[in-house]
């Protein structure tokens, strides 16, 4: 679709490093009325590697609230594409696929989700893969659910759970290039906020409002339900275990062959009464889960199927782990960034970055938005429509991007990062 390809050097660049205590306010109000926002892809695979860039590769994808979507590359912030009014204008969320070369970007009150191809192309070559560089494109529009909401993704196949409609659309994207209708299927399943965990012939789904985790197949035949859990979200699965944040803890679902087993690792001493873990994250290099906990965080060890807390200085606004696996990266709602190591949860580094959540923030006020690469962390600052990009080694702020005013007030920020050898 290459009449939506408006490509314009319109946003203006800055390149300055920076200390920076800025004015944004956010009411946590936008896509998503049920739970924390950081849902998404986790790390089923260990991305440190490829090309001989050290962290900050890669392209970022920005939605704006006139319905306008911008790429940016990643490293100097210059601007690579530009899709005027994609959408209708509302509080656009965006997301990257597990292999960076899709954008995924959201109006959930229109129902419609716009698939962006990155550019950045992996073709297999002597018994590896290959990235190449193609053009930025809008490759079609989803609109086969009502409210699609929560984004899960893993290798070469992406979901989407519509809460409106009760079913889960799922896109094979080994077709999205080529044959973008036969990329997308449906799987019924409730009418429900749910969160979804893509297997390779099964799904696994938990939700909000079921006092359960169903196993379903992609032809939305039932084939199981694991109990004793409630109000189920964020999740994620790092090889064979499963991990589902829920009221009384994080339920942890191991596979062995073709059997599973269902676990519910409660909360530990000291949770505060009426928390609920609503975002976990893994990566394949450490040997727990990471979820909010109230004012801190939950590391579970899906083994031995035990949790530590972890304080944070400020409650965690949106959080995730880096690519690189070596950090826990906060944004606070003090309007810090706090990183921390991931295997000890020691405080790395503070570094002040947007105003403090305004609790009285009108509901729709934009929000700070959080996105990680290898070592390097990008915070959206809605108040003065700026990207803040985070070197988390040196734990300083190195450079704020600067976006086009014109493009209206930046709601929601992913980076797209495509690993694979340049020739």
């Amino acid at each position: 679709m290459t009449a939506f390809r408006k490509v314009r050097g319109i946003l203006a660049i800055l390149a300055a490093t920076f200390f920076l205590a800025a004015c944004a306010t956010g009411h946590d109000h936008d896509h998503d009325h049920d739970h924390d926002h950081d849902h998404g892809h986790g790390h089923h695979d260990d991305h440190d590697h490829g090309h001989g860039h050290e962290h900050n590769d890669g392209r970022i994808i920005i939605g704006f609230n006139s319905g306008t979507v911008a790429i940016l590359d990643a490293h100097d912030g210059d601007v690579e594409a530009v899709f005027e009014q994609l959408l209708p204008a509302g509080g656009l969320a965006v997301y990257s696929n597990d292999s960076g070369e899709f954008g995924y970007v959201f109006n959930r009150a229109e129902s419609m989700v716009a698939v962006i191809d990155s550019g950045q192309k992996l073709v297999e070559h002597d018994g590896h893969m290959d990235l190449v560089f193609e053009d930025i494109d809008v490759l079609g529009f989803i609109q086969n659910g009502v409210l699609p909401t929560h984004f899960t993704t893993t290798v070469g196949r992406t979901g989407i759970y519509n809460d409106g409609s009760g079913n889960i659309t799922v896109i094979d994207e080994s077709l999205l290039r080529t044959d973008f209708n036969a990329a997308l299927s449906m799987v019924p399943a409730h009418e429900d906020h749910g969160a979804p965990v893509l297997l390779g012939d099964r799904l696994l789904v938990g939700y909000v409002r079921q006092p359960h985790i169903e196993m379903l197949s992609y032809d939305g035949e039932l084939l199981g339900t694991f109990p004793g859990i409630s109000r189920a979200h964020g999740q994620d699965r790092v090889g064979r275990f499963t991990a589902f944040g829920a009221v009384e803890g994080v339920m942890i679902v191991t596979q062995t062959g073709s059997n599973f087993e269902a676990a519910m690792v409660t909360n530990p001493s000291g949770t505060p009464e009426g928390v609920r873990t609503g975002t976990v994250y893994g990566h394949p290099s450490l040997p727990h889960f990471v979820g909010n906990l109230g004012v801190g965080l939950v590391a579970v060890n899906p083994e031995t199927l035990t949790s530590t807390r972890h304080e944070v200085p400020s409650q965690p606004w949106r959080f995730g782990i880096d690519r690189s696996g070596h950090y826990v990266v906060v944004l606070g709602r003090s309007g810090s960034v706090y990183v921390l190591d991931s295997g000890s949860f020691e405080l790395h580094a503070t570094i002040p970055v947007v105003d403090a959540h305004d609790p009285d923030a009108a509901a729709g006020t934009p929000i700070p938005s959080l996105t990680l690469g290898r070592r390097v962390a990008y915070v959206s600052n809605p108040a003065d429509n700026t990207v803040v990009e985070i070197d988390l080694s040196h734990g300083e702020a190195e450079h704020t991007f600067a976006l086009d005013q014109a493009h209206g007030t930046v709601t929601s920020i992913a980076i797209m990062i495509t690993d694979g050898a340049i020739h």
